[in-house]
């Protein structure tokens, strides 16, 4: 890896977008647990290290039970966060150390729901000078974030997941999988979340029905995309109390799309969790805070 003499500069942004912030994401006990005769669910969970598959990253993949019957399936993509950042292979464990790959790899993922969840790893980037001012801004995660814009998601380098990744690894799941591919969601926290709005930002609607993203600065996608942004339903999540990520990146955006004349269908959803900081995900994920956002996504079809 290429060291620049500004090698703290990436230890600070760790640090910022890292499943940090007082909340465990894998501590919360929350969520079902299957009974003795059911069969283990994170034995269907499966790490598929880079260059094992035609898959352009390393990722995890979960097929539900049922799953060869002929009956094609909901896809949903995982976006991580930077702190499970990776070289796809002997870090590609990191994947599931928060979100849903943590549900499941607990065995706290309901077996009767029917998506097929794919995460993959975005790969660790070498050390940039360009991201140093993060390390004293006072929301070091949305620091990281506009920098990565700016610079226009170069293809190695950056702190999360760019949208050319995410549409290929997109590509890649749903021609790989027996999935529908009118019920394509995607969902991301943090770094993943800012992924997924920029991915939106690019391809709109493309290859996606819906969306939750949890944490994530979405004022980039918005400067770019305007009212495009609302090209899918959308239902965002933030911690008031996040110091991270500023909740500002998720409410006003939502607020500007609320304002933007939507297609029938496309709602746009926040949810403020008043008492939370960076991790807002947990809660959201394994539904302890009451918004079920899998019955929301399911909602959902391409026309």
């Amino acid at each position: 890896m290429t060291r620049f003499p500004t090698a703290l500069a990436w230890v600070a942004v760790a640090l910022l977008l890292a499943g940090c912030g007082g909340g465990g994401g894998t501590s919360s006990t929350a969520g079902p647990t299957p009974t003795p005769e059911e069969e283990p669910l994170s034995e269907r969970l499966t790490p598929y290290p880079l260059g094992k598959t035609d898959a352009p990253s390393g990722y995890y993949e979960y097929l539900p039970p049922g799953y060869g019957d002929g009956t094609p399936r909901p896809l949903l993509v995982f976006l991580h966060g930077f702190g499970e950042n990776g070289d796809g292979s002997s870090e590609l464990s990191n994947v599931v150390n928060e979100g849903i790959p943590a549900l499941i790899q607990s065995d706290r993922w309901p077996s009767d729901r029917p998506f097929v969840v794919v995460a993959p790893q975005h790969r660790s980037p070498p050390d940039d000078p360009a991201y140093r001012p993060c390390e004293t801004a006072t929301y070091g995660g949305s620091c990281a974030m506009d920098i990565q814009h700016k610079k226009g998601h170069p293809p190695s380098g950056t702190p999360c997941a760019t949208p050319t990744e995410v549409k290929k690894f997109l590509a890649y799941a749903i021609g790989k999988y027996d999935v529908d591919p009118k019920r394509v969601y995607l969902t991301g926290l943090s770094c993943g979340a800012y992924a997924v709005y920029e991915y939106l930002a690019k391809y709109g609607a493309a290859q996606i029905a819906a969306l939750v993203a949890i944490a994530g600065d979405a004022r980039p996608a918005w400067a770019t995309a305007k009212c495009g942004l609302g090209a899918v339903p959308i239902w965002a999540f933030h911690g008031d109390l996040d110091d991270t990520v500023q909740p500002a990146g998720s409410t006003e955006p939502m607020a500007e799309l609320t304002n933007c004349p939507q297609p029938p269908g496309h709602p746009v959803k926040i949810t403020i969790y008043p008492d939370a900081d960076h991790d807002s995900w947990t809660r959201t994920y394994d539904l302890s805070a009451g918004n079920d956002i899998y019955a929301w996504l399911l909602g959902y079809t391409q026309p």
